[in-house]
């Protein structure tokens, strides 16, 4: 092809130049007609090579000048070449969009850095985990904005010795103190590194739970089997069984025991109620019948503490959801009231429509709960006071229940309390869980 056309090319010069020599000859001129055709070919010469010129640095037109000859093939090539690159420019652009989506959709922050510690680039979640800001903190010190002294220092480790990728570190999160970052660095690019982070404040918390569950359920247990223990031992011991009152050791092996299967049926209660996937709109629930229930079972259990406890119930208000579950929570919160209230208290309990909603909830007037407390209180085996909680036969599986069993009916638990004064347990059902009794219409009377 380029063969082609500097073989036409030569031939046109060629060409010209027999014609200026023939046009010179008749006329007797022909060094000035070699010159005026030179003169001429440079002047076109020069008029293409600023339209060229003028066509590349302006750029007000897509398409190239239109010319002829050698010209022609020369702005025709270089459109083409232009074509070509515009096209690569917006596949490079593409696959560059598909990476930022790609990483936009990762469910970790990440951040590309030089080896040195630059920002080139981060998505979205890393302005959210690492309260970073784009693009005004690009080119700055990734360990400039991060100040944690074990991020600075697996940073310097991991660049320099990029074998240590597999490893991670927990930091706090710059946006939220109580969130947990997971921080992995990879090798990224050339002279790159990707730092990626992940939120793991819900399973750090989750495994802290499970280690806080086994050594609490493993020290509650502990107690009363120590006791039996201790009294097995003594009455595998003919002298100190004769020695043992029979009854006391009895009466204290019978309680540690009663202990224990409350504690099992307490944790298998909750361990039905987070596997259970009834649907709650199945069954109505008659919760007036159940606080019928509630009120007599709590004058049995206040015989000795004396409180003054008070009912108040909607008669007409019913709900949907599941009978057993719903009974347990209340009755763990009026047994929790009756328990911790200091004798002589006074307690109100109530299910009332408010508003839209229907509403149950337990006033006493006791000791009250520091604030600090309030936000742990449905964690299982969590105890504000830990050796009235043993003395009154507190579990602290109660409110934990209550919690998954309001989390199973749309609802969640509320408390109020303030110290000295006393505390409110109160949970409020949705409008699409309330049903209302209706009343029966009397029969009229036939005259006589």
């Amino acid at each position: 092809m380029i063969q082609e056309q500097y073989i036409r090319a030569i031939s046109r010069f060629i060409l010209l130049l027999s014609v200026a020599v023939l046009i010179g000859y008749l006329i007797d001129q022909i060094a000035l007609c070699i010159v005026i055709l030179l003169s001429v070919l440079l002047i076109w010469y020069t008029y293409n090579l600023n339209r060229l010129n003028d066509w590349l640095t302006s750029k007000k037109n897509l398409y190239p000048p239109s010319s002829n000859g050698l010209w022609s093939d020369t702005f025709d090539g270089i459109y083409r070449l232009q074509k070509k690159n515009r096209q690569r420019r917006k596949e490079l652009g593409q696959v560059l969009k598909r990476f930022r989506d790609g990483a936009e959709a990762l469910p970790d922050a990440a951040v590309v850095v030089e080896d040195t510690g630059q920002i080139i680039w981060c998505n979205k979640l890393a302005l959210m985990l690492f309260g970073l800001r784009w693009p005004e903190d690009s080119g700055l010190l990734i360990t400039n904005l991060l100040r944690y002294p074990d991020f600075i220092e697996h940073f310097h480790k991991h660049s320099k010795d990029k074998e240590s990728s597999g490893e991670y570190i927990l930091i706090p999160s710059s946006t939220d103190r109580e969130s947990i970052i997971e921080i992995r660095m990879v090798p990224y690019a050339l002279g790159q590194v990707l730092i990626l982070g992940r939120d793991v404040t819900q399973s750090q918390r989750l495994n802290q739970m499970r280690k806080d569950f086994i050594a609490n359920v493993s020290h509650e247990l502990r107690t009363p089997l120590t006791v039996l223990q201790g009294y097995l031992e003594m009455m595998q011991d003919p002298d100190m069984a004769q020695a043992l009152p029979g009854t006391k050791a009895v009466g204290m092996m019978s309680e540690q025991c009663e202990r224990m299967f409350s504690l099992v049926n307490q944790l298998l209660v909750l361990s039905r109620i987070e596997a259970n996937k009834e649907n709650i709109y199945d069954n109505i629930v008659d919760v007036p019948a159940i606080m019928l229930l509630l009120e007599k079972e709590a004058e049995q259990l206040n015989l000795e503490s004396q409180h003054a406890i008070s009912f108040d119930i909607d008669h007409n208000l019913l709900i949907h959801g599941i009978e057993d579950e719903l009974r347990s929570a209340f009755t763990n919160l009026v047994k929790n009231a009756i328990r911790y209230t200091p004798q002589g208290g006074v307690i109100k309990v109530a299910w009332r429509k408010q508003g839209t909603a229907a509403t149950f909830s337990v006033t006493d007037n006791g000791e009250g709960i520091e604030a600090q407390h309030l936000n742990r209180l449905t964690e299982r085996f969590y105890r504000v006071d830990k050796a009235r909680s043993r003395t009154t036969g507190g579990s602290g599986l109660g409110l934990s229940i209550v919690k998954h069993v309001l989390a199973h009916h749309k609802s969640q638990l509320d408390i109020d309390s303030v110290v000295d004064q006393g505390s409110c347990f109160s949970f409020s059902f949705p409008t699409d869980l309330v049903v209302t009794r209706q009343r029966r219409a009397r029969k009229p009377r036939l005259s006589a």
